[in-house]
């Protein structure tokens, strides 16, 4: 270290060798240490090249999602788009160096504002937190609530949702949460994979909202021969696919939404993302494959490649027309399954609890209902008395304004002047009406 340092201060007044035998240091050690400072230095600069190339692809794979992914993600992203398996510690890195950070989850500010019906009208839970038994076999499907504009306008977004392979089937738009919601997005997801459900124990499964509890949409489930499964009260891991999809949407979505001058272009914006979503985002649980990808994976067993030792794939058979065929075939053999369906669904409708308990419970309910309005009759009335005695000290208040002139009456411009005067004390009173 001493040898280098009179080398590179000596301004030529002494040879390198002469520096070297002041230093006492050999020629050899000198030359291997300059050597691998030189090997050092084109290491580094080819780590700042390849660090400069990633962040490139880092920035192109963020324009992409529309957001920034978390390490996994880009991970996944330069896997698929660019073959380059990167670490998730270099991602880290390089994600710290140009100061982006996740997309985090959004808290859904209305949860808990739904109205619900009397337990009894819904069916049992035949899912129970059970998802991933085949594609197409669990359908969860839920409303939300998304908001745009400066104003954050409320409209809300309906789902139905594959649970095994993440896909959304269907979905609908509207400014009100309605069962016509619910019925737009239904049969959005039969026109386009109708012949996907043709199973006699396909289950549909949403909360105890009262637009999946309605007698249209159990209809609507009736006349596909599809059973209906609903989650128990308050709790959201019964309906965990529906659900931590609304909280990806809200993570890409929410802060974006607010751009949109109108109705029309939020609908746009959320419908390009479900069909990105479906299409184009790869995720580490489908094995690093999107949505639709792993549906036609899970149907062939023949993973998504460009090509097949040696043949491209759109010089072969699509897997799409593989999985028609297949579905062809499923579709006779699910005629034969009706008469079990039948019986299924009797079965789903039967009551666990004893009836007697049933009308036991309900007039106790009743009659905390009855109780908590009576005493909220018995404040209002108490309250009514009061603002009746504030009200005449109103109209004393008149009286002595009226017979001040007008030029008295600018004094009481001023508001302390309303809070010196004995006659104007009223308006303590009026505490907490604006």
């Amino acid at each position: 270290m001493i040898a280098e340092k009179l080398v590179a201060r000596n301004g030529g007044q002494y040879s390198e060798s002469a520096l070297l035998r002041m230093s006492n240091v050999s020629r050899s050690s000198y030359q291997e240490r300059k050597k691998a400072q030189e090997e050092q230095r084109k290491k580094d600069a080819e780590r700042k090249e390849k660090d400069i190339a990633l962040k490139n692809i880092m920035r192109e794979i963020i324009r992409k999602v529309k957001g920034v992914p978390g390490e996994r993600g880009f991970k996944l992203y330069m896997w698929r788009d660019y073959g380059i398996n990167a670490g998730r510690k270099l991602i880290s890195r390089l994600m710290r160096e140009m100061h982006i950070f996740a997309n985090t989850p959004k808290k859904d500010a209305y949860k808990g504002t739904a109205k619900h019906d009397h337990p009894c009208t819904a069916p049992d839970n035949l899912v129970n937190q059970n998802f991933r038994i085949r594609p197409r076999k669990i359908i969860c499907t839920d409303i939300t609530y998304l908001y745009y504009g400066e104003l954050r306008c409320l409209i809300y977004l309906c789902i139905f949702r594959d649970a095994y392979t993440k896909e959304v089937l269907g979905w609908a738009v509207d400014n009100r949460m309605t069962t016509e919601l619910v019925r737009t997005a239904f049969d959005r997801m039969m026109d386009k994979h109708g012949k996907e459900l043709k199973n006699p124990d396909v289950i549909v499964h949403s909360d105890q909202g009262c637009q999946y509890l309605s007698t249209t949409f159990k209809q609507l489930l009736e006349d596909q021969e599809f059973l209906q499964s609903v989650s128990a009260r308050a709790n959201s891991q019964d309906n965990a696919p529906a659900e931590s999809f609304f909280s990806r949407l809200k993570t890409a979505l929410l802060d974006i939404l607010v751009l949109c001058k109108d109705s029309d272009q939020a609908y746009g914006m959320i419908e390009n993302y479900l069909n990105s979503y479906n299409t184009e985002r790869y995720q580490y649980d489908l094995a690093g494959l999107t949505p639709h990808e792993f549906y036609l994976y899970c149907m062939t067993g023949i993973y998504p490649c460009d090509s097949y030792f040696g043949q491209k794939a759109d010089q072969l058979r699509s897997l799409e027309q593989i999985v028609d065929a297949a579905l062809h075939r499923a579709q006779k053999k699910a005629e034969k399954m009706r008469e079990i369906y039948q019986e299924r669904s009797r079965a789903a409708q039967l009551l666990k609890k004893d009836p007697l308990q049933v009308t036991i419970d309900d007039q106790a309910f009743l009659k905390r209902i009855i109780t908590k309005y009576e005493k909220h009759r018995d404040m209002i009335s108490v309250e009514i008395e009061r603002l009746k005695s504030v009200l005449k000290q109103a109209e004393k208040a008149q009286l002595f304004m009226e017979n001040k002139t007008a030029e008295q009456r600018n004094k009481y411009r001023i508001p302390a002047a309303w809070q010196r005067e004995p006659e104007l004390q009223y308006i303590y009173g009026m505490g907490g009406l604006f």
